[in-house]
């Protein structure tokens, strides 16, 4: 195979300063010869002389292209890729073995972006890529992904190492010449070794030195004879030509150090040094962070040290056992021959080479041309009609803002589902929760639902009626004709009434009404579909909005009906997706939500997170004492309980496996357990006769505080699990799988207890039941936890928040 070798600098010459790119090209150069293949090598004219084999600019190097007609091209350095052609015919390969962008990091940070920019864009020509070990493939996988190439069927990232070859064994005998170390190359802003050689240095002058240290650095220009040298024990030399370097390992040196200050650069590099020394017989000491610490330390060439105040007991144990440095130095040359032998390292890229191929690109999204399009004459003219309209409707809107606008205060007007009284459900008593919260700190408020006849207004938590006038009534469509045009869409029954709002245009006037009666500068819309009529009715109160999701609810109607198609998902998601990016702030109940919302699209500056309340003035209430005599329980026999709203589909599940799984298997360990379900539309028949359903109650704390554990089996849902802060604010023991208590902050088996198994859930229940200790322990915990979520400390947050709107 004809293959061009594209690299930075002219073939390496042992009786020049090299580069490891020099040292790296040789061997790949030798290994492709060795194994049959042509290599032609070219370089950059501005690292070599200009000749044939040289190139300085895109067309130079497209000449050598054309004259060379190469089956593949092999570039060496990343940035070379500036000018390789585009789509171009033949595969290319980038050797990647020094990850630049990590350097520029510590070099020249600001300019990090635009170079990680420049290796997106050049990566794009590019159909595999070799590395030096498997955390720099790691590395390159998203980068390769945002390039355009498409990882499905096969990574196209090959891990071949520096190779080597042992060069010898050491000649100098320790105990008769004195130990000598060596380290050394360009130093670095990324490669900090001065802690390690400074700790050495204060040994010298100390006296307490047992070896010779020789530095080599510098720049790649430097020779010897150059004036950065200075005296033993300590001395600093410049760079060798690579021959001289080589003699001088193997007549003087004994020990290679690899050492320098812990960073993300140094976790990913490959040294070349490193290798060097190993293939001179030198035992190497290195960070234990390093890649190549790992075969050191297996094939015992080396030691691993973490600090530099480990490197001088080191070197002293080191000096008092010469026959263990001769073992470890024959280790080392073993290492080289095992691991980077050239017939080793190279094999992934030899087996590629076999079958060289372009890689796979993902596919590109249509663009559209740039051009304005002039659609057909029927069509223009509707079109111009719509403008026609929306002159008129701006008309009418600087009328109704006259009217309306102007008056923002500190109001805030909630619109919402009109299923909120009772407050017997979680979002019911969320909802006037929050309304009640915000009016007791001094927050005109208006409740809205889609009660066409009044609206609510709040002063100090009590809410009372107002009626709307009879202009907004005139002004919105007849309600049994909005309903029949909304249910006759592509909706799922069961969730239609939380879309109402996207068909009925009463919620806009009605909005507008209570808007202008508090003064609202906030209108806050309780689910997506709410958000709708908010938006414009905001314009022209001139006040904000504020999107409250209860749950992620494309995520919820995925989960919860099974009829939902995948069309009708993308569009639900796509309308609440669309609403959020609409409104002023998305308020999340738990962070999982907001997690959800942004990686969906959600622009995440919107994005807040306001968790649940409680209510803790129903909990100071005494317990409901005629609870096990309504129900006939014994003084003794434990109550477990469970509250939600069992039309709900997981509140409903989580009762069945109460019927299923838990109270028989706690029969069959001897526990005679009750489950008292507190919550509205229960079934019609109890699925077990120790499940008692209580129905809808008034307050749901003297319920909860009649039972003696709270047990959540829930395994589906969305949101915050209101139901496990009642229970903790009832100052019950909780015990929940992972689902149930989804998005408040525990931590397991403080103050709750965390089970996924029914036999684990069943155990821990029979264990509370026993040790009451332990009982009253969650449950004071979980009691002190639900203090912060006080109904008043939440609506303080909202106000925090419309305050920063």
């Amino acid at each position: 195979m004809r293959i061009l070798l594209i690299a930075q600098e002219p073939p390496l010459s042992p009786e020049r300063v090299v580069t490891g790119n020099a040292i790296r090209t040789d061997q790949l150069t030798r290994g492709l010869a060795a194994a049959g293949h042509r290599v032609t090598h070219l370089w950059h004219s501005g690292h070599g002389p200009a000749t044939d084999a040289s190139f300085a600019t895109r067309d130079e190097l497209r000449d050598r292209l054309l004259r060379h007609a190469p089956d593949l091209c092999l570039v060496c350095y990343w940035e070379l890729l500036d000018f390789i052609p585009f789509e171009l015919e033949v595969p290319v390969l980038l050797d990647f073995l020094a990850p630049r962008p990590l350097e520029e990091l510590f070099e020249h940070p600001e300019r990090v972006q635009s170079q990680l920019h420049r290796l997106r864009i050049n990566l794009t020509k590019v159909d595999r890529v070799l590395v030096g070990h498997a955390r720099q493939r790691e590395l390159l996988l998203l980068t390769l992904l945002d390039a355009g190439l498409d990882l499905r069927e096969e990574t196209p990232v090959d891990v071949v190492p520096l190779a080597a070859e042992p060069a010898g064994m050491p000649r100098s005998v320790p105990e008769r010449d004195g130990w000598v170390l060596v380290a050394g190359g360009v130093d670095w802003p990324w490669r900090d070794a001065t802690a390690y050689w400074q700790a050495l240095e204060e040994a010298a002058t100390a006296g307490a030195m047992p070896a010779e240290l020789v530095l080599f650095g510098g720049s790649y220009r430097l020779r010897e004879g150059d004036p950065a040298q200075s005296d033993h024990p300590v001395s600093a030399r410049p760079l060798q030509p690579y021959a001289d370097f080589s003699r001088f390992l193997l007549s003087r040196a004994h020990i290679g150090l690899e050492l320098a200050r812990e960073n993300v650069e140094r976790r990913h590099s490959q040294s070349f040094r490193a290798l060097e020394f190993l293939r001179h017989g030198l035992p190497l000491i290195c960070n234990a962070y390093l890649p190549i610490a790992a075969q050191i330390e297996a094939y015992d060439a080396g030691w691993l040290i973490d600090g530099p105040a480990e490197l001088l007991p080191l070197l002293k144990r080191i000096t008092a056992d010469p026959d263990g440095w001769r073992r470890k130095s024959r280790q080392a040359s073993r290492l080289v021959e095992e691991a980077y032998g050239p017939g080793t390292a190279m094999q992934p890229l030899l087996e590629w080479l076999d079958r060289p191929r372009k890689a796979p690109h993902l596919p590109r999204a249509r663009e559209a041309p740039p051009s304005l399009a002039v659609p057909p004459p029927l069509t223009r003219a509707r079109r111009m009609a719509a403008l026609a309209i929306n002159h008129l409707k701006n008309r009418i809107f600087r009328v109704l803002q006259a009217r309306f606008g102007g008056h923002a205060a500190d109001g805030v007007v909630l619109v919402s589902r009109g299923d909120l009284f009772p407050a017997d459900h979680g979002a019911a008593v969320k909802i006037v929760e929050t309304a009640r919260g915000l009016s007791r700190i001094g927050r005109p408020v208006a409740l809205v639902t889609d009660d066409r006849h009044r609206w609510w207004q709040l002063h100090d938590g009590e809410l009372v009626p107002r009626p709307f006038p009879l202009w907004v009534r005139l002004a919105s469509r007849p309600a049994a004709w909005v309903k029949l045009l909304h249910m006759s869409k592509d909706i799922p029954a069961s969730n239609a009434f939380l879309y109402l709002p996207l068909s009925d245009n009463s919620f806009y006037w009605r909005l507008l009404h209570a808007g202008r009666r508090i003064e609202a500068g906030v209108i806050q819309a309780e689910f997506p579909a709410y958000a709708a009529p908010a938006i414009p009715a905001a314009h022209v109160l001139g006040a904000r909005v504020v999107l409250v999701e209860h749950n992620v609810e494309y995520e919820r109607l995925k989960v919860q009906v099974p009829e939902l198609t995948e069309e009708q998902y993308q569009r639900y998601k796509s309308i609440e997706i669309d609403l959020c990016n609409r409104v002023d702030a998305v308020v999340c109940v738990s962070d999982n939500d907001r997690q959800r919302l942004a990686m969906d699209g959600v622009q995440p500056s919107r994005l807040h997170t306001i968790p649940h309340g409680v209510d803790l003035e129903q909990f100071a209430l005494p317990a409901r004492a005629s609870m096990r005599a309504e129900f006939g329980i014994g003084e003794h026999e434990p109550v477990l309980v469970y509250h939600g709203t069992f039309s709900y589909a997981p509140n409903m599940q989580a009762l069945e496996l109460f019927a299923s799984e838990l109270l028989p298997r706690l029969e069959r360990r001897g526990e005679t357990c009750h489950v008292l379900a507190v919550g509205r539309e229960p079934p019609a028949v109890s699925p077990h006769p120790r499940i008692h359903l209580t129905g809808s109650v008034d307050r749901v704390g003297p319920w909860l505080k009649a039972a003696d554990i709270a047990v959540i089996p829930l395994l589906e849902g969305g949101g915050t699990r209101m139901k496990i802060i009642d229970c903790f604010a009832a100052g019950l023991p909780v015990i929940s799988t992972t689902k149930g208590i989804e998005g408040i902050p525990v931590v397991n088996g403080e103050q709750a207890l965390i089970i996924d198994d029914w036999a684990g859930m069943c155990e821990a229940i029979r264990s509370i039941i026993h040790d009451r200790e332990r009982a009253h322990a969650l449950a004071a915990a979980g009691e002190e936890l639900a203090r912060d979520l006080d109904w008043k400390a939440i609506a303080r947050h909202y106000a925090e928040l419309y305050e920063s709107l």
